[in-house]
């Protein structure tokens, strides 16, 4: 049977002595929370990563325990979103590894669905339990929420780049800006990330032109591009999954070899969001 030890009295008055000393550190009341984000699928690492840094948060990735241990050695981390299938010690372990060691609050993201697994989970000390496959806003808001509880209060600035507001047409469509929300005349609307919608935005404002993948980093997450960065690669993945048919054979998002990525200007008008 699945156990993490004894829980009561004294567990939870831990809790609240790590809470305390987040509200006393200086570093935590001036710089936005920092998130570590221990996964082993790159994929999931990734949207995670751009979706947290899109809501202002500084974000540092970890593939296995020896990552996060290198990490919380060098860095102050307010908040860990924990895998429970890892290499090596799984997720329970490290939970409780950080609920003894470090004052930090803990969400488990896992595909795990079983109650035993919830229990065992929070009985090792973290904070909240959400399974995959995720909300994206129920995940932001349950972030928040334990960072209000375990005391790192400062809310992360908004990010910093103009936010496109009105409305879009295209090919019978209509992004909503305002909404989040990619609509067309038949089909279902389509809910859209702060950054996808940015993304989408920026390919109907250019479409028929091929965008660099350097172009789509500065305009839409306005950083510098790496060649080793997947941030729009990613993000593109997620937004043809969201509006075309058949993701696999994009009609609407083209991909130009070599070049970058390309919004078709002549779609067939009866092609429908997914």
């Amino acid at each position: 049977m699945l156990s993490c030890g004894t829980t009561g009295p004294d567990s939870l008055s831990h809790r609240f002595d790590f809470a305390s000393v987040l509200m006393n550190d200086p570093k935590v009341q001036q710089t936005p929370p920092r998130i570590l984000v221990v996964e082993d699928d790159p994929f999931v690492r990734d949207v995670l990563d751009i979706y947290l840094r899109g809501e202002g948060y500084e974000v540092t990735l970890a593939a296995d325990g020896n990552e996060m241990r290198q990490v919380l050695a060098a860095t102050t981390i307010h908040l860990v979103i924990m895998d429970l299938r890892l290499p090596g010690e799984d997720g329970f372990a490290l939970t409780r590894y950080l609920r003894e060691q470090y004052p930090v609050g803990i969400i488990i993201l896992s595909t795990r669905h079983e109650i035993m697994d919830r229990v065992v989970g929070l009985e090792c000390g973290a904070d909240d339990y959400l399974t995959k496959p995720f909300e994206e806003r129920e995940l932001l808001a349950r972030i928040r929420s334990v960072l209000r509880r375990t005391g790192a209060l400062t809310m992360p600035q908004s990010p910093r780049r103009e936010v496109p507001h009105g409305k879009l047409p295209y090919q019978g469509w209509i992004l909503d800006l305002d909404a989040g929300v990619f609509r067309s005349k038949s089909g279902p609307e389509v809910m859209l990330t702060g950054n996808e919608a940015r993304l989408l935005a920026h390919l109907i404002r250019h479409a028929g032109k091929v965008q660099t993948r350097e172009d789509l980093m500065s305009s839409v997450l306005q950083r510098e591009w790496d060649p080793m960065d997947r941030s729009i690669d990613v993000l593109i993945t997620r937004l043809r999954h969201k509006i075309e048919v058949d993701p696999k054979r994009p009609v609407m998002i083209k991909t130009v070899r070599g070049a970058g990525y390309m919004l078709n200007h002549d779609v067939a008008s009866q092609h429908s969001a997914a």
